[in-house]
């Protein structure tokens, strides 16, 4: 497939591969583990996280995959997505739709991606531009329980041990979920617009303080037995908060969130598709109708098995291996044969 895109589409597209995946589903698994240090803990996480991006752009012309590592790689897209739209509809039945049946919910998400996926890959990659004016209503609705925030709960602080650091890091990595898209999308970037540290630098300061922001919220709202009983906190403070102007406001988030969900889940099926093999344009059509089936029928699996804490996992240690280990035997291998090339 052969589209081009600017830097600002680049990262806007990662940004809401990552966030719109984790955004609800990150804090509290991380703050069970670490407790008030989660922000420390976090902050960590985001310099690591930093350098691999750095290491990606330094390298990333050596990052060619061939097709077993494409169906690799698409089958691990799959999973976030399956586990995503499971995610989705739990989190839908609990606040907004507790009696609608989960196919109606999942059906609508995949039929607007199926349809979103058979346009223009242009078009697609416009998408995130629709969420800008949505991301600032999320901190302004937070900001409305300000007063309700206790501040000595950051207290006491750096108590927890080496082991516990090593885990709160591992639930902290699984904010940036995603992370490895990095390497298949930046090859489409405009040569004309240079990605360097300072690019780099910008995006990672906006997703951490993106992020940082509700895990502090949400460590300033609730006492720490609190959290553990509680699915998505973030969603539970906007319930709480009263004002005249709206009846619920967390249904507005709501909303907003499941167009961030929609976008989110149409960006991972494109990327998905850009390994189909293009030998006919009624072939790739069949390939995407058989690949949002598949979205159809897996997550309604995950719903009535329960499967979600394995799914959860397979995902977080997927993406170690996919984020870090294998792109590292990657460009060792690849630029270790265009050294030898080179000289022969």
């Amino acid at each position: 497939m052969t589209f081009s895109i600017s830097k600002n589409q680049f990262f806007l597209g990662l940004f809401i591969i990552q966030t719109g995946s984790m955004f609800l589903s990150f804090q509290s698994p991380l703050i069970d583990v670490v407790g008030r240090d989660a922000w420390i803990v976090f902050l960590a996480c985001c310099v690591l996280q930093f350098i691999q991006f750095y290491l990606y752009e330094k390298f990333h012309t050596y990052f060619k995959v061939n097709q077993f590592l494409q169906w690799m790689y698409s089958a691990y897209w799959l999973l976030l997505v399956v586990t995503f739209l499971a995610f989705i509809q739990k989190s839908l039945s609990v606040w907004a739709f507790p009696l609608t049946p989960p196919y109606v919910i999942i059906g609508a998400v995949v039929l607007i991606s199926f349809y979103a996926n058979i346009s223009r890959p242009e078009s697609v990659m416009n998408l995130g531009v629709m969420l800008l004016p949505l991301f600032p209503l999320i901190f302004i609705f937070l900001a409305l329980a300000i007063p309700d925030l206790v501040w000595t709960n950051l207290f006491p602080m750096g108590n927890i041990s080496l082991q516990e650091w090593g885990v709160g890091l591992k639930e902290a990595k699984s904010a940036f979920i995603g992370t490895e898209i990095y390497l298949f999308y930046r090859g489409f970037v405009l040569q004309s617009e240079k990605v360097n540290v300072k690019s780099i630098l910008k995006y990672i300061l906006v997703i951490s303080g993106f992020y940082l922001f509700t895990v502090v919220f949400i460590l300033l709202f609730f006492a720490l037995d609190e959290i553990k009983i509680i699915p998505e906190p973030l969603v539970y403070i906007l319930k709480s908060q009263e004002v005249t102007f709206i009846e619920r406001l967390d249904l507005f988030f709501i909303f907003i969130w499941m167009t961030w969900s929609i976008i989110t889940v149409v960006y991972l099926i494109f990327t998905i598709s850009l390994f189909l093999k293009r030998k006919t344009a009624k072939s790739v059509t069949i390939k995407k109708v058989i690949l949002h089936l598949l979205l159809f029928g897996l997550p309604l699996i995950i719903i009535a098995r329960d499967l979600f804490m394995i799914s959860r996992d397979l995902l977080i240690y997927g993406h170690f291996l996919f984020s870090i280990i294998i792109p590292f035997f990657v460009i060792v291998i690849n630029k270790w044969r265009d050294k030898h090339e080179k000289k022969a």
